[in-house]
């Protein structure tokens, strides 16, 4: 279970991400982020790494990776990497052994969805750069700019209805659920997991 301050940190992260997608300008292709983290390393300094995330940017050419698509591409990824011998199982299995080599106690928050969107309000049509993620706890988390704010706005949903969540959120639980094994390494007793 994640800690508030871990909470606060993934949070922290997507903002920081979809900062990044801003500063890049409009019109980028949808990113997957894998989101991870370490436990505390030393309760004595009481000091908790950042949250790391790793990009995949979705190829422009991919039928799947505007947002009518990206939904079904995210469950798709989850449905792939949960069986055997496919290229996704293949290629989560490199990413998994490589976020273990470089960080031992390496723990599975989160997955995310970076993409450009249109949202109707009052009528009027504007583009909108959301940053949708689902944490290990089925939290749901939006992050939304439109298009000329300065500033994105930040929801973190600790029990998200069904009827009200992104239609990315079942595809990224999907992958939660898919990968947790993949990337979160047995518990040990020395340290601090909590968050």
């Amino acid at each position: 279970m994640l800690s508030f301050d871990a909470v606060h940190a993934l949070a922290g992260s997507l903002v920081a991400a979809e900062t990044d997608a801003h500063t890049a300008g409009w019109r980028q292709p949808a990113t997957v982020l894998l989101i991870h983290s370490q436990p505390l390393l030393d309760a004595a300094l009481q000091q908790r790494p950042a949250p790391r995330s790793l990009h995949f940017p979705l190829r422009r050419d991919e039928p799947r990776a505007n947002m009518a698509g990206l939904p079904t591409l995210l469950s798709s990824l989850a449905v792939g990497i949960g069986s055997p011998d496919t290229p996704y199982r293949a290629t989560l299995n490199a990413i998994g052994q490589q976020i273990r080599r470089t960080e031992p106690d390496a723990r599975l928050m989160a997955w995310a969805a970076c993409y450009e969107d249109i949202h109707t309000i009052s009528g009027h049509s504007q583009r909108v750069r959301c940053v949708d993620a689902a944490d290990v706890d089925g939290r749901a988390y939006r992050i939304t700019r439109l298009h000329g704010e300065d500033h994105p706005q930040t929801l973190v949903d600790d029990h998200p209805d069904p009827d009200h969540t992104p239609a990315t959120y079942p595809g990224l639980v999907a992958l939660v659920t898919a990968t947790a094994s993949f990337i979160t390494t047995p518990a040990r007793t020395d340290v601090d997991v909590s968050g």
